[in-house]
């Protein structure tokens, strides 16, 4: 019995430190959708004003301090971070979509130009030497 009422008080703790290590992620995650730039001072108050805290209490929880967290300010960050993890989700799939639009841009442009398409990687063009001249932008050959 001694045993198992010595795991039973250290549960408690153990879970509170999980779910301050929650809190912590969740925060964060919801931060990255402010933008970059703000200083700490406005992440920490604009992350107070969507959970509808106190500065000090969104400074604890986005710092990982140890502090109680009660079961509806745990929720209403539940709920922030789902709604930013469908913007980060958006925000995602846009600079995918810029990025497939610039290779296939590039592809278009450049093709198999280099070397007759044979490098796979950059370092391997200045590892190697074209067996045929590589045209680069204004026309010059190399």
């Amino acid at each position: 019995m001694e045993n198992r009422s010595a795991i039973l008080e250290k549960r408690p703790m153990h879970m509170t430190d999980s779910v301050t290590q929650d809190a912590q992620t969740m925060a964060r995650t919801i931060v990255k959708t402010f933008g970059a730039g703000l200083g700490v001072k406005e992440i920490i108050h604009r992350l107070a004003s969507v959970l509808k805290i106190s500065d000090r209490q969104a400074k604890s929880i986005y710092y990982g301090e140890p502090i109680t967290i009660t079961a509806e300010v745990f929720l209403r960050m539940l709920a922030a971070y789902h709604r930013n993890l469908g913007r980060l989700q958006e925000k995602a799939e846009q600079e995918a979509a810029i990025y497939r639009a610039l290779n296939d841009e590039w592809e278009e442009k450049w093709g198999t130009s280099f070397c007759g398409g044979e490098l796979s990687s950059f370092e391997n063009a200045l590892a190697e030497q074209c067996a045929e001249p590589c045209t680069i932008g204004n026309g010059l050959t190399g």
